[in-house]
Protein backbone atom coordinates (compact mmCIF):
# COMPACT_ATOMS: atom_id res chain seq x y z
CA UNK A 1 0.00 0.00 0.00
CA UNK A 2 1.26 3.41 -0.93
CA UNK A 3 2.26 5.70 1.90
CA UNK A 4 0.09 8.65 0.80
CA UNK A 5 -3.02 6.44 0.64
CA UNK A 6 -2.36 5.21 4.17
CA UNK A 7 -1.95 8.75 5.47
CA UNK A 8 -5.19 9.82 3.74
CA UNK A 9 -7.12 6.92 5.31
CA UNK A 10 -5.77 7.75 8.77
CA UNK A 11 -6.72 11.42 8.36
CA UNK A 12 -10.24 10.43 7.30
CA UNK A 13 -10.63 8.15 10.31
CA UNK A 14 -9.43 10.96 12.57
CA UNK A 15 -12.04 13.35 11.16
CA UNK A 16 -14.79 10.76 11.63
CA UNK A 17 -13.71 10.19 15.22
CA UNK A 18 -13.66 13.90 16.00
CA UNK A 19 -17.13 14.35 14.49
CA UNK A 20 -18.55 11.45 16.52
CA UNK A 21 -16.90 12.40 19.78
CA UNK A 22 -17.29 16.12 19.30
CA UNK A 23 -19.74 18.22 21.24
CA UNK A 24 -23.10 18.39 19.51
CA UNK A 25 -25.42 21.36 19.65
CA UNK A 26 -27.62 21.10 22.69
CA UNK A 27 -31.34 21.52 22.74
CA UNK A 28 -32.32 24.99 23.97
CA UNK A 29 -32.93 24.83 27.69
CA UNK A 30 -35.53 27.60 27.71
CA UNK A 31 -38.50 27.98 25.35
CA UNK A 32 -37.85 30.05 22.25
CA UNK A 33 -41.50 30.14 21.09
CA UNK A 34 -40.30 30.34 17.51
CA UNK A 35 -42.56 29.13 14.74
CA UNK A 36 -39.67 27.13 13.20
CA UNK A 37 -38.59 25.49 16.49
CA UNK A 38 -39.51 21.78 16.72
CA UNK A 39 -38.36 21.50 20.34
CA UNK A 40 -40.78 21.38 23.22
CA UNK A 41 -40.60 25.13 23.80
CA UNK A 42 -41.26 26.11 20.18
CA UNK A 43 -44.41 27.14 18.34
CA UNK A 44 -43.93 24.98 15.24
CA UNK A 45 -46.98 22.86 16.09
CA UNK A 46 -49.14 26.01 16.27
CA UNK A 47 -47.77 27.18 12.91
CA UNK A 48 -48.51 23.81 11.29
CA UNK A 49 -51.97 23.71 12.89
CA UNK A 50 -52.98 27.00 11.26
CA UNK A 51 -51.59 25.85 7.91
CA UNK A 52 -53.57 22.57 8.09
CA UNK A 53 -56.74 24.53 8.79
CA UNK A 54 -56.32 26.40 5.50
CA UNK A 55 -55.05 29.65 6.98
CA UNK A 56 -52.39 31.57 5.04
CA UNK A 57 -49.46 31.66 7.44
CA UNK A 58 -46.01 33.19 7.14
CA UNK A 59 -43.05 34.22 9.28
CA UNK A 60 -42.43 37.92 9.76
CA UNK A 61 -38.70 38.77 9.64
CA UNK A 62 -38.58 42.54 9.13
CA UNK A 63 -38.50 45.57 11.38
CA UNK A 64 -41.96 46.48 12.58
CA UNK A 65 -42.06 49.81 10.76
CA UNK A 66 -42.62 47.71 7.61
CA UNK A 67 -45.88 46.23 8.93
CA UNK A 68 -48.20 48.69 7.11
CA UNK A 69 -46.85 47.52 3.73
CA UNK A 70 -46.64 43.81 4.58
CA UNK A 71 -50.26 42.88 3.84
CA UNK A 72 -50.52 41.02 7.16
CA UNK A 73 -53.94 40.70 8.78
CA UNK A 74 -52.93 39.12 12.12
CA UNK A 75 -49.56 39.20 13.89
CA UNK A 76 -48.74 36.56 16.53
CA UNK A 77 -46.29 38.11 18.99
CA UNK A 78 -44.61 35.92 21.64
CA UNK A 79 -41.22 36.61 23.23
CA UNK A 80 -38.60 33.98 24.13
CA UNK A 81 -38.34 33.05 27.77
CA UNK A 82 -34.59 33.61 27.96
CA UNK A 83 -35.12 37.38 27.96
CA UNK A 84 -33.21 38.02 24.74
CA UNK A 85 -35.41 39.95 22.33
CA UNK A 86 -34.79 42.42 19.52
CA UNK A 87 -37.26 44.82 21.07
CA UNK A 88 -36.99 48.51 21.84
CA UNK A 89 -39.18 51.60 22.05
CA UNK A 90 -39.12 52.14 18.29
CA UNK A 91 -40.29 48.57 17.56
CA UNK A 92 -42.98 48.84 20.23
CA UNK A 93 -44.28 52.14 18.86
CA UNK A 94 -44.31 50.73 15.32
CA UNK A 95 -46.46 47.78 16.42
CA UNK A 96 -48.84 50.08 18.29
CA UNK A 97 -49.18 52.37 15.29
CA UNK A 98 -49.94 49.41 13.04
CA UNK A 99 -52.68 48.16 15.39
CA UNK A 100 -54.17 51.66 15.69
CA UNK A 101 -54.41 51.80 11.90
CA UNK A 102 -56.47 48.59 11.79
CA UNK A 103 -54.09 45.70 12.46
CA UNK A 104 -54.87 42.66 14.58
CA UNK A 105 -52.35 41.62 17.24
CA UNK A 106 -52.16 38.38 19.24
CA UNK A 107 -50.24 39.50 22.33
CA UNK A 108 -48.99 36.44 24.21
CA UNK A 109 -47.43 36.36 27.65
CA UNK A 110 -45.07 38.92 29.10
CA UNK A 111 -43.73 41.75 26.93
CA UNK A 112 -40.20 43.00 27.79
CA UNK A 113 -40.02 46.54 29.06
CA UNK A 114 -38.11 49.10 27.04
CA UNK A 115 -35.95 51.95 28.30
CA UNK A 116 -38.68 54.41 27.32
CA UNK A 117 -41.65 52.29 28.26
CA UNK A 118 -44.88 54.22 28.67
CA UNK A 119 -47.65 52.32 30.45
CA UNK A 120 -50.38 54.91 29.86
CA UNK A 121 -51.34 53.32 26.53
CA UNK A 122 -51.55 49.81 27.93
CA UNK A 123 -54.99 48.27 28.38
CA UNK A 124 -54.14 44.98 30.11
CA UNK A 125 -51.42 43.88 32.54
CA UNK A 126 -50.26 40.52 33.84
CA UNK A 127 -50.58 39.70 37.53
CA UNK A 128 -49.68 36.50 39.33
CA UNK A 129 -52.64 34.74 40.96
CA UNK A 130 -52.29 31.44 42.80
CA UNK A 131 -55.94 30.94 43.71
CA UNK A 132 -58.08 27.92 42.94
CA UNK A 133 -58.47 27.93 39.18
CA UNK A 134 -61.90 26.27 38.98
CA UNK A 135 -63.89 25.77 35.75
CA UNK A 136 -63.44 27.89 32.64
CA UNK A 137 -65.89 30.62 31.72
CA UNK A 138 -66.19 33.32 29.09
CA UNK A 139 -67.14 33.72 25.44
CA UNK A 140 -64.97 30.81 24.32
CA UNK A 141 -65.77 28.52 27.25
CA UNK A 142 -68.26 26.52 25.15
CA UNK A 143 -65.48 25.68 22.67
CA UNK A 144 -62.60 25.30 25.13
CA UNK A 145 -63.78 23.03 27.92
CA UNK A 146 -60.43 21.77 29.20
CA UNK A 147 -57.13 23.60 29.45
CA UNK A 148 -54.62 21.78 31.66
CA UNK A 149 -51.81 24.30 31.06
CA UNK A 150 -52.98 27.62 32.50
CA UNK A 151 -50.01 29.00 34.44
CA UNK A 152 -50.30 31.46 37.32
CA UNK A 153 -50.44 34.75 35.40
CA UNK A 154 -53.78 36.43 34.72
CA UNK A 155 -54.77 39.51 32.74
CA UNK A 156 -56.17 42.50 34.61
CA UNK A 157 -57.39 45.77 33.07
CA UNK A 158 -55.43 48.99 33.47
CA UNK A 159 -57.08 51.80 35.46
CA UNK A 160 -60.06 53.25 33.58
CA UNK A 161 -59.69 50.58 30.87
CA UNK A 162 -62.00 47.72 29.92
CA UNK A 163 -61.69 44.50 27.95
CA UNK A 164 -63.85 41.52 27.01
CA UNK A 165 -62.98 38.28 28.77
CA UNK A 166 -62.92 35.49 26.20
CA UNK A 167 -61.71 32.78 28.57
CA UNK A 168 -61.04 32.79 32.29
CA UNK A 169 -61.33 30.96 35.57
CA UNK A 170 -61.63 31.91 39.21
CA UNK A 171 -58.07 33.25 39.28
CA UNK A 172 -58.73 35.73 36.47
CA UNK A 173 -58.76 36.22 32.71
CA UNK A 174 -56.75 33.89 30.46
CA UNK A 175 -57.76 35.38 27.10
CA UNK A 176 -59.18 38.86 26.51
CA UNK A 177 -60.10 41.06 23.58
CA UNK A 178 -60.13 44.86 23.34
CA UNK A 179 -60.14 47.59 20.74
CA UNK A 180 -56.99 49.62 20.16
CA UNK A 181 -57.64 52.48 17.79
CA UNK A 182 -59.10 50.98 14.63
CA UNK A 183 -57.50 47.62 15.35
CA UNK A 184 -57.97 44.76 17.77
CA UNK A 185 -55.78 43.00 20.32
CA UNK A 186 -56.22 39.44 21.59
CA UNK A 187 -54.33 39.08 24.86
CA UNK A 188 -53.27 35.60 26.06
CA UNK A 189 -51.92 35.29 29.59
CA UNK A 190 -49.88 32.08 29.40
CA UNK A 191 -47.39 31.67 26.54
CA UNK A 192 -46.50 28.13 27.64
CA UNK A 193 -50.02 26.87 26.82
CA UNK A 194 -49.27 27.08 23.07
CA UNK A 195 -45.85 25.42 23.01
CA UNK A 196 -45.26 22.17 21.15
CA UNK A 197 -45.34 20.07 24.33
CA UNK A 198 -48.64 21.57 25.54
CA UNK A 199 -50.68 22.07 22.38
CA UNK A 200 -51.86 18.46 22.27
CA UNK A 201 -53.35 18.56 25.76
CA UNK A 202 -57.01 19.25 26.29
CA UNK A 203 -58.46 21.96 24.06
CA UNK A 204 -55.24 23.98 23.79
CA UNK A 205 -55.13 23.48 20.01
CA UNK A 206 -58.69 24.75 19.68
CA UNK A 207 -57.83 27.82 21.77
CA UNK A 208 -54.75 28.44 19.60
CA UNK A 209 -56.86 28.35 16.45
CA UNK A 210 -59.57 30.60 17.91
CA UNK A 211 -56.98 33.18 18.95
CA UNK A 212 -54.91 33.26 15.75
CA UNK A 213 -57.58 32.92 13.07
CA UNK A 214 -57.53 35.93 10.73
CA UNK A 215 -59.98 38.77 11.21
CA UNK A 216 -60.77 38.99 7.48
CA UNK A 217 -61.47 36.20 4.98
CA UNK A 218 -58.29 34.82 3.42
CA UNK A 219 -56.21 37.11 5.64
CA UNK A 220 -52.55 36.39 6.35
CA UNK A 221 -51.46 35.28 9.82
CA UNK A 222 -47.79 36.01 10.54
CA UNK A 223 -45.70 34.64 13.40
CA UNK A 224 -43.26 37.31 14.52
CA UNK A 225 -39.68 36.04 14.26
CA UNK A 226 -38.12 39.52 14.28
CA UNK A 227 -38.35 39.71 18.08
CA UNK A 228 -35.90 36.78 18.22
CA UNK A 229 -33.38 38.65 16.08
CA UNK A 230 -34.27 36.72 12.91
CA UNK A 231 -34.32 39.77 10.67
CA UNK A 232 -34.17 40.23 6.94
CA UNK A 233 -33.00 43.79 6.43
CA UNK A 234 -34.65 46.14 3.96
CA UNK A 235 -33.42 46.49 0.43
CA UNK A 236 -31.22 49.55 -0.06
CA UNK A 237 -33.90 51.39 -2.06
CA UNK A 238 -36.48 50.85 0.68
CA UNK A 239 -34.26 52.68 3.18
CA UNK A 240 -34.32 55.89 1.09
CA UNK A 241 -36.79 58.69 1.73
CA UNK A 242 -38.86 60.43 -0.96
CA UNK A 243 -36.37 63.23 -1.86
CA UNK A 244 -33.54 60.71 -2.14
CA UNK A 245 -35.65 58.49 -4.40
CA UNK A 246 -36.48 61.49 -6.63
CA UNK A 247 -32.80 62.42 -6.89
CA UNK A 248 -31.92 58.83 -7.69
CA UNK A 249 -34.59 58.74 -10.40
CA UNK A 250 -33.29 61.94 -12.00
CA UNK A 251 -29.73 60.60 -11.98
CA UNK A 252 -30.89 57.32 -13.51
CA UNK A 253 -32.84 59.16 -16.22
CA UNK A 254 -29.81 61.32 -17.04
CA UNK A 255 -27.63 58.23 -17.31
CA UNK A 256 -30.18 56.52 -19.54
CA UNK A 257 -30.37 59.52 -21.88
CA UNK A 258 -26.58 59.67 -22.02
CA UNK A 259 -26.46 55.97 -22.91
CA UNK A 260 -29.15 56.34 -25.57
CA UNK A 261 -27.36 59.33 -27.06
CA UNK A 262 -24.31 57.15 -27.56
CA UNK A 263 -26.42 54.65 -29.51
CA UNK A 264 -29.06 56.81 -31.21
CA UNK A 265 -28.19 60.48 -31.94
CA UNK A 266 -30.71 62.70 -30.18
CA UNK A 267 -29.45 65.97 -31.71
CA UNK A 268 -26.94 67.51 -34.10
CA UNK A 269 -23.31 66.68 -33.42
CA UNK A 270 -21.13 69.35 -31.84
CA UNK A 271 -18.29 70.32 -34.17
CA UNK A 272 -15.01 70.85 -32.41
CA UNK A 273 -13.33 72.33 -35.52
CA UNK A 274 -14.27 74.95 -38.09
CA UNK A 275 -16.56 73.58 -40.79
CA UNK A 276 -14.06 74.74 -43.51
CA UNK A 277 -10.55 76.09 -43.92
CA UNK A 278 -10.24 79.82 -44.71
CA UNK A 279 -9.60 80.72 -48.35
CA UNK A 280 -6.44 82.44 -49.57
CA UNK A 281 -8.29 85.72 -50.02
CA UNK A 282 -9.59 85.64 -46.44
CA UNK A 283 -6.11 84.86 -45.17
CA UNK A 284 -4.60 87.78 -47.12
CA UNK A 285 -7.31 90.12 -45.78
CA UNK A 286 -6.58 89.05 -42.22
CA UNK A 287 -2.85 89.62 -42.65
CA UNK A 288 -3.51 93.04 -44.22
CA UNK A 289 -5.68 93.99 -41.26
CA UNK A 290 -2.85 93.07 -38.91
CA UNK A 291 -0.37 95.17 -40.89
CA UNK A 292 -2.79 98.08 -40.99
CA UNK A 293 -3.17 97.93 -37.23
CA UNK A 294 0.62 97.82 -36.83
CA UNK A 295 1.02 100.94 -39.04
CA UNK A 296 -1.64 102.76 -37.05
CA UNK A 297 0.26 101.90 -33.88
CA UNK A 298 3.48 103.30 -35.38
CA UNK A 299 1.71 106.53 -36.40
CA UNK A 300 0.40 106.94 -32.87
CA UNK A 301 3.89 106.34 -31.51
CA UNK A 302 5.39 109.02 -33.80
CA UNK A 303 2.77 111.57 -32.71
CA UNK A 304 3.37 110.89 -29.01
CA UNK A 305 7.15 111.08 -29.43
CA UNK A 306 6.91 114.41 -31.31
CA UNK A 307 4.70 115.84 -28.57
CA UNK A 308 7.16 114.71 -25.90
CA UNK A 309 10.10 116.29 -27.77
CA UNK A 310 8.30 119.62 -28.10
CA UNK A 311 7.57 119.61 -24.40
CA UNK A 312 11.16 118.78 -23.46
CA UNK A 313 12.56 121.46 -25.79
CA UNK A 314 10.77 124.11 -23.71
CA UNK A 315 11.83 122.56 -20.41
CA UNK A 316 15.10 123.43 -18.62
CA UNK A 317 18.07 121.09 -19.03
CA UNK A 318 17.88 119.31 -15.71
CA UNK A 319 19.19 115.81 -15.02
CA UNK A 320 15.65 114.39 -14.88
CA UNK A 321 14.71 116.03 -18.18
CA UNK A 322 17.89 114.80 -19.86
CA UNK A 323 17.08 111.21 -18.77
CA UNK A 324 13.51 111.66 -19.98
CA UNK A 325 14.77 112.92 -23.35
CA UNK A 326 16.94 109.82 -23.73
CA UNK A 327 13.91 107.61 -23.03
CA UNK A 328 11.90 109.48 -25.67
CA UNK A 329 14.73 109.10 -28.17
CA UNK A 330 14.92 105.35 -27.54
CA UNK A 331 11.16 105.01 -27.91
CA UNK A 332 11.24 106.72 -31.30
CA UNK A 333 13.31 103.85 -32.71
CA UNK A 334 11.44 101.03 -30.95
CA UNK A 335 8.90 98.90 -32.83
CA UNK A 336 5.81 98.11 -30.78
CA UNK A 337 4.37 94.60 -30.66
CA UNK A 338 1.17 95.38 -28.76
CA UNK A 339 -0.95 98.19 -27.41
CA UNK A 340 0.57 97.96 -23.93
CA UNK A 341 3.86 99.46 -25.21
CA UNK A 342 1.90 102.27 -26.86
CA UNK A 343 0.27 103.09 -23.54
CA UNK A 344 3.73 103.33 -21.96
CA UNK A 345 4.75 105.90 -24.61
CA UNK A 346 1.61 107.91 -23.87
CA UNK A 347 2.55 107.95 -20.18
CA UNK A 348 6.06 109.10 -21.13
CA UNK A 349 4.70 111.98 -23.25
CA UNK A 350 2.40 113.00 -20.42
CA UNK A 351 5.34 113.06 -18.00
CA UNK A 352 7.32 115.31 -20.38
CA UNK A 353 4.37 117.67 -20.70
CA UNK A 354 3.95 117.86 -16.91
CA UNK A 355 7.66 118.65 -16.48
CA UNK A 356 7.42 121.49 -19.03
CA UNK A 357 4.34 122.96 -17.37
CA UNK A 358 5.97 122.76 -13.97
CA UNK A 359 9.17 124.47 -15.25
CA UNK A 360 7.36 127.36 -17.01
CA UNK A 361 4.82 128.04 -14.25
CA UNK A 362 4.84 131.62 -12.74
CA UNK A 363 5.00 130.05 -9.27
CA UNK A 364 8.50 128.81 -10.04
CA UNK A 365 9.76 132.13 -11.59
CA UNK A 366 8.57 134.59 -8.89
CA UNK A 367 8.47 133.35 -5.38
CA UNK A 368 7.02 136.61 -3.99
CA UNK A 369 4.14 136.57 -6.43
CA UNK A 370 3.48 132.96 -5.79
CA UNK A 371 3.37 133.43 -2.05
CA UNK A 372 1.36 136.70 -2.24
CA UNK A 373 3.79 138.76 -0.11
CA UNK A 374 2.82 142.45 0.45
CA UNK A 375 -0.58 144.00 0.96
CA UNK A 376 -2.41 146.17 -1.49
CA UNK A 377 -2.46 149.83 -0.77
CA UNK A 378 -5.77 151.35 0.07
CA UNK A 379 -6.84 153.89 -2.52
CA UNK A 380 -7.00 157.42 -1.29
Amino acid sequence: MRRDVLLGALALLALIGVSLLGRHEQTPKRPTRGSADFNSGGYRAWYDLMAREGVRVMRYRQHHDALPNSGIDTLVLAFPEDGFAAWDAAERDAVRAWVRAGGRLIDIGLTPRTSHDDAKDEVAFLEEHRFDRGPLHGTWASLVAALPQRGTDRLVPAPHKKFQTLLGDRAGALAVRYRYGKGEVIGLADAAAFQNDALERGDAARLAYLAARPGTPNGIVAFDEAVRGDLVEKAWYQALNAPELVALGIAALAGLLWLLYGIVPLGPPVRLRAPREPTSEEFVDAVAALYQRARARDHARDALVADARRSLDRAPRTAANVALAKSVLYTATYSFADDAALIDVAKLARTAREETIRATSPDRRSGAFARGVGARRRRR
